[in-house]
């Protein structure tokens, strides 16, 4: 008989500090963690309760982890490096072909494109070829499937799984506040406010409703109370007309897109990755010169000139990357930042939308992916804008985060309309949009 190899990783009494201009801040208390070789473990918790520095700390230079380690960050763009799209899987691999993997991936086509230039879920699902590629032995995966619709979030999950299974040892780690990838792990390990509350087989702790405080729920059950959508009313806020946008050489895009946003009027736009949610949110922001069409942003005429249209006043984006929202070396500054907020005590504007009061003088790109989503949020929201828009708003948001806007967006201005790109159709249904698929023939 072999004799046991022990854990592959082995953590005990960890304390992981920040350093803020107020002194260190500790962000992990007392853990203790074990990873066997050939088991997933996913890690749960509320947004800022630790996994993101977590899984950093385990892909760094002072882990305890033998054998090589590989880590998928939350924000793909943190880590594409290469010109194109295949620069970055060859990176290291120069001998490589990288079309079956570009197809077995989703990303046929896309080679040599800037991978910035994809969609979320793309540059995701590139991130991931891209780690697995390096053959580690500990996989770490921040949120791999908070970027992703429902069929590429399970083809995600099925390929982490069977790339743990295909070589005898490998072993997964990921961080999520979903509960369909929490159900898939062989443990669970719960995180609040940086220490570890409960661990062991996950099954056992889902059946004992471990975790259910921070795991976003499943589908709206049956008969559950929800927001009608309105009708509108008054001057439409805005209105496309036959809006086209192509986004490379391949044919990728849309066309003949109409649509009319009226004051008190929420627009859900769904769609699988790639479809150009974003860049449709773009266009309605003044960020994004379409190809053909017309944009009226109450009432103005937007790209005259062709070119990006900002000075207009009417429209704030909260994009799906929050942290390219932000321009203050602090929450406060952020929050001062708008006219409207300026008069508004900072710590009671990050109560509402439950963020730490003690975060105002932290920078906001320190906070967690899910703490500075509801910060943008909070500040398009309360910005007084006639139109608002939302691009991906639940992504890697847990329970409490879902609700919290969920409510806060009852307290949109009647006069103001509301159009959200999102991948979350129960949370669309909740918010009380009208459903709206976008494709490359317009919106259905």
């Amino acid at each position: 008989m072999l004799p046991d190899p022990g854990p592959l990783l082995s953590l005990r009494g960890l304390d992981l500090d920040r350093r803020t201009p107020d002194g260190p801040v500790r962000i992990l208390q007392g853990i203790d963690l074990d990873l066997e070789p050939g088991t997933w473990t996913a890690v749960v918790g509320g947004n800022g309760s630790g996994k993101s520095s977590l899984l950093k700390f385990l892909a760094g230079e002072e882990s305890p982890a033998t054998g090589r380690v590989a880590l998928m960050v939350q924000d793909p763009d943190e880590q594409l490096i290469g010109g194109t799209v295949r620069q970055e899987l060859c990176l290291g691999r120069g001998d490589l072909d990288p079309e079956p993997i570009l197809r077995d991936f989703g990303l046929e086509g896309a080679g040599d494109l800037n991978p910035h230039l994809l969609s979320a879920g793309q540059k995701q699902r590139l991130a991931l070829a891209v780690t697995t590629g390096c053959d580690p032995a500990i996989l770490l995966c921040d949120e791999p499937t908070a970027l992703q619709d429902d069929a590429q979030a399970a083809w995600v999950l099925d390929r982490l799984d069977r790339w743990r299974r295909a070589v005898p040892g490998r072993t997964l780690l990921t961080a999520t506040c979903d509960r369909r990838e929490a159900g898939r792990a062989d443990r669970l390990v719960v995180l609040a406010g940086g220490r570890i509350v409960a661990q062991g087989p996950a099954a056992d702790l889902l059946d004992k409703g471990e975790g259910d405080g921070f795991l976003a729920p499943g589908p709206i059950p049956a008969g559950e109370r929800r927001r009608e959508p309105a009708a509108g009313r008054g001057d439409p806020v805005l209105v496309l007309e036959n809006l086209a946008c192509r986004f490379d050489d391949r044919g990728g895009g849309f066309a003949a897109v109409d649509l009319t946003l009226r004051p008190g009027q929420r627009l859900g736009i769904t769609g699988p990755n790639g479809c150009g949610k974003s860049t449709l949110l773009a266009v309605c922001a003044g960020l994004r010169s379409p190809e053909a069409g017309r944009v009226l942003l109450d009432g103005r005429g937007l790209y005259r000139g062709g070119r990006p249209d900002l000075d207009h006043g009417a429209a704030l984006l909260a994009p799906q990357f929050p942290e390219y929202f932000f321009s203050r070396p602090t929450v406060a500054g952020e929050i001062a930042l708008d006219p409207r907020l300026a008069i508004r005590d900072a710590a009671e504007f990050l109560a509402a939308w439950g963020l730490p009061a003690d975060l105002a003088r932290r920078n906001p790109h320190d906070l967690s992916s899910g703490q500075r989503r509801r910060l943008a949020l909070g500040l398009v929201v309360h910005s007084g804008r006639p139109v608002l828009l939302l691009d991906e708003p639940t992504a890697a948001q847990d329970r409490e985060g879902r609700e919290r806007i969920l409510a806060l967006l009852e307290g949109v201005p009647p006069e103001a309309g509301l159009v959200i790109a999102s991948h979350d159709r129960d949370f669309l249904v909740r918010a009380g949009c009208t459903l709206l698929a976008l494709g490359p023939g317009g919106l259905a």
